[in-house]
């Protein structure tokens, strides 16, 4: 027999019982809960229909391990017992309130208590203690001050709890004594001191919706993340849309699911929160859809088919990126004989991409590269590098100057790596003249841009703007000196109301509106915010694109003496209105910081439309109220110049006289003109005076010079082509200046503007894009500070691998984390 199955004394062991076996009668397993529960499925063909047959669950654990008769103590115990709803701890409140409101009868003044010596120290530390909680819970501020305040202050306790485990505090914050809560904060009280059901100051505030109380503690340091026995926390208990979540809302406090842990059962969306999504979608597609109709762009460009990109989850142990050196995994290396594939990759053959890990891909690799070039190259393959990236960007530019998709997709590029070269430690030294090249890249980018929304804007802007009647029931009027060559029709039956106010057929929807002209600047905007452009170069295009339709409008209007009449401005002045509550609707503030200001100071969308349209709005004022002036109320007339200050007596005059004026409406009164025509002359001798005593006067350029802009003006006839466009030194002087100390300098000196003079452009300054691409002030926002870490995806590095690119590491053997540059 084998030694393993001897024992010591060499006798047989005794075999070995089966594991399943009971060994004495105490020897109880708990029973498998699976093995008791199996679900069977029986047809009923009576009924037509399954059935599913289940043994019953056991209501008690089995618990053979102990057999003794009387164990529902034991039962009972092991059982959880559920949370205590907001109700019940409220009643354990008051009948807390009413016993220490009974016991403190017998309690005498603190001063009487404190002069008694017949009580020895703990005695008193205990009455006084049992004051406090009652001045507390009764709101005695008074008298909460006195004993906080007073010779009894070193044997008082803020924080002591009562025999129940309350604190003062929660005391006076759960019966909303607000003056008693600000006395016991400023004498030192822990504003997170948890009862012996865990619940806090905060919770109890919440709960019983004293808003005061509950800001006043998350003013002093209060937690909203500190959890009840039960697993909630303090904004669990404010019921959504309540009076009282928008009060914390208001007041910067943003309540979410804080405190709510991790349920095996995900709903997923809400009912209202999907039908949010779902709209927020819809309209999102629209917006494409009008874009690519609207821009003539590719569908794919505007990222009508792309999918949501999975979101990643931050670690954060994850490497930051090093601006001051270059570290081996933030660089790219590449070999010179492969740098003319890698470009035309990455910018010749590249198509706008819209997720946001391909955006910005050209910017990413051009930096990473230019980083391998400058610290562990040559100079000489980082000008190459450079240059010939600049050539083929041009390039693209060039040949893409019509697809606003190509001009937004590449203008965010330039400006996001302009932005890392700034940042880099090394490269903003040694990029300085390819950083010039850059911002001049911009720029015309920027110029592009704006002539192709302007171009598509010029084709509708006639039959949108200025032909469309907004307000039925003008077409019969007659004006004076004008003849009818064709007899006039008979007059129709009045139309019935219920047809006179329905709403417009899918023809007359069709027909051009101002709608028009919203829709294409908004698809404009659309576009630059898909492809993320800085809000200053934004602003910027919209402020631009404001004024060319000012200009465009104002020129139209002084130029065909056919918009000259009451009854046409009141209509433009209508659809002027929509474009004012079109940048309403779509007002922002470029995130522009200047003088180390940490408030945003750019101009608003609405500040730019009320800039640039106030001419032509003044000008439609002026052709509906001045043939209601009366020849000897001079004062009213001088009321009514005040509030045009954007206009010149030249042009006031100029509408006055190709007025057309209706069937007995009188005309500007001649004394108003009269004096018109001497503010006229005055404010001329006022600018020759001007010009007269300048250092450098301005040379004047002739009607003929080369660069004098022309307005177009279509449609026009012999007898309404009233004059042409002069020449313009507008360029050198801004018109639409708000700031100058006389009033004419807020007008233009000429008749009409120059539609095509560009305002003033600015790049982002540093400190805009460090904002805009960074953490924002005070590194609060981690989540786009990510998004614009210089990074080349892995799907793109397979897309060169494939090409040929970076078959092996340039380096090897090299200790790349102990080297420092």
């Amino acid at each position: 027999m084998d030694s393993e199955h001897l024992s010591n004394n060499g006798e047989p062991k005794p075999r070995a019982m089966p594991a399943d076996l009971p060994t004495s009668l105490d020897d109880r397993r708990h029973a498998p809960m699976e093995d008791y529960i199996p679900e069977t499925e029986m047809y009923d063909g009576w009924q037509g229909q399954s059935q599913f047959l289940t043994t019953p669950a056991l209501a008690k654990p089995l618990n053979f391990g102990n057999l003794s008769l009387n164990d529902d103590a034991d039962y009972e115990r092991d059982i959880p017992k559920p949370p205590k709803d907001s109700d019940t701890r409220l009643m354990e409140m008051l009948q807390a309130q009413a016993a220490a409101h009974q016991a403190g009868h017998g309690l005498e003044d603190e001063q009487t208590i404190l002069n008694d010596d017949k009580l020895s120290e703990s005695e008193k530390k205990d009455m006084l203690q049992k004051a406090m909680i009652m001045a507390a819970s009764n709101g005695d501020v008074g008298k909460v001050k006195r004993l906080l305040g007073g010779n009894g202050q070193p044997l008082i306790d803020v924080n002591a709890a009562d025999e129940d485990g309350t604190p003062p505090l929660i005391y006076a914050s759960c019966f909303g004594h607000e003056s008693v809560v600000k006395a016991l904060i400023d004498a030192g009280a822990d504003v997170n001191r948890q009862d012996r059901n865990q619940w806090s100051a905060l919770m109890w505030a919440m709960t019983n919706r004293h808003k005061g109380i509950a800001k006043l503690l998350l003013d002093n340091g209060a937690s909203s993340d500190q959890k009840t026995s039960s697993g909630r926390t303090a904004f669990d208990f404010v019921p959504p849309d309540s009076d009282m979540s928008f009060y914390l809302h208001d007041n910067g406090y943003n309540i979410g699911n804080a405190g709510m842990g991790d349920d095996f059962y995900n709903p997923g969306f809400s009912q209202d929160r999907f039908e949010e999504e779902m709209a927020e979608n819809e309209l999102r597609r629209r917006l494409m859809m009008d874009s690519a109709r609207d821009l003539e762009v590719d569908l794919g460009n505007v990222g009508i088919d792309d999918q949501p990109e999975p979101a990643d989850e931050f670690e954060e142990e994850q490497q930051e990126f090093d601006w001051s050196r270059c570290l081996h995994d933030q660089m790219f290396v590449f070999q010179e004989h492969e740098l003319d594939r890698i470009l035309d990759i990455i910018i010749t053959k590249m198509t706008p991409q819209r997720s946001p890990t391909q955006k910005p891909v050209p910017a990413n690799m051009i930096f990473l590269s230019a980083r391998y070039a400058h610290y562990h190259a040559s100079s000489e393959l980082l000008e190459k590098l450079l240059v010939t990236a600049m050539d083929l960007i041009n390039g693209v530019v060039e040949r893409c100057q019509w697809d606003m998709t190509i001009l937004a997709f590449w203008i965010s590029n330039a400006t996001l790596l302009l932005h890392y070269l700034k940042k880099d430690a090394g490269l903003v030294e040694a990029t300085a003249e390819f950083q010039a090249h850059l911002a001049e890249l911009i720029n015309e980018i920027f110029i592009l841009i704006v002539r192709d929304a302007e171009r598509r804007l010029d084709k509708v802007l006639d039959a949108a703007m200025l032909d469309h009647e907004t307000i039925p029931g003008f077409e019969d009027i007659t004006f004076q000196n004008e003849w009818k060559l064709f007899k006039r029709k008979q007059t129709v039956k009045e139309e019935p109301l219920e047809k006179r106010f329905r709403p417009p057929s899918p023809k007359q929807r069709a027909k051009p509106a101002p709608r028009n002209v919203t829709s294409l600047l908004s698809s404009t905007l659309f576009v630059l915010d898909l492809y993320d452009i800085h809000s200053v170069i934004t602003a910027q295009i919209v402020s631009q694109l404001l004024y060319w339709l000012g200009a465009e409008l104002f020129n139209r209007i002084m130029s065909n003496r056919k918009y000259l009449a009451r009854t046409k401005a009141m209509q433009i002045r209508m659809n002027v209105s929509i474009l004012e509550d079109w940048a309403r609707t779509n007002n922002r503030q470029a995130e522009h910081y200047e003088g180390g200001d940490t408030r945003a100071s750019g101009e608003t969308v609405m500040d730019a439309a009320r800039r640039f349209l106030a001419p032509v709005i003044q000008l439609l004022q002026w052709l509906q109220c001045f043939s209601s002036l009366d020849a000897d109320d001079l004062e009213a007339l001088v009321g009514t110049l005040q509030q045009l200050k954007r206009l010149t007596p030249q042009q006031l005059i100029h509408a006055a006289t190709h007025y057309r004026p209706e069937v007995g409406e009188k005309g500007l009164p001649k004394s108003a003109m009269k004096y018109l025509v001497a503010i006229q002359k005055e404010a001329a001798l006022k600018r020759d005076r001007r010009r007269s005593r300048a250092a450098s006067p301005l040379p004047k350029s002739g009607p003929d010079a080369s660069s004098s802009p022309t307005t177009p003006v279509k449609g026009r006839s012999n007898s309404g082509n009233l004059l042409d466009t002069p020449g313009s030194v507008a360029s050198a002087r801004n018109p639409d200046a708000n700031d100058a100390s006389d009033e004419e300098e807020d007008a233009p000196e000429h008749l009409l503007m120059d539609p095509a003079m560009m305002l003033p452009f600015t790049l982002p300054s540093v400190t805009d894009m460090l904002v805009s691409y960074g953490a924002g002030f005070g590194g609060v926002n981690r989540e786009r500070e990510r998004k614009y870490i210089p990074s080349v995806p892995a799907e793109f590095l397979e897309k060169l691998e494939v090409s040929g690119v970076r078959k092996e590491p340039m380096f090897e053997e090299k200790d790349w984390e102990n080297e420092e540059v």
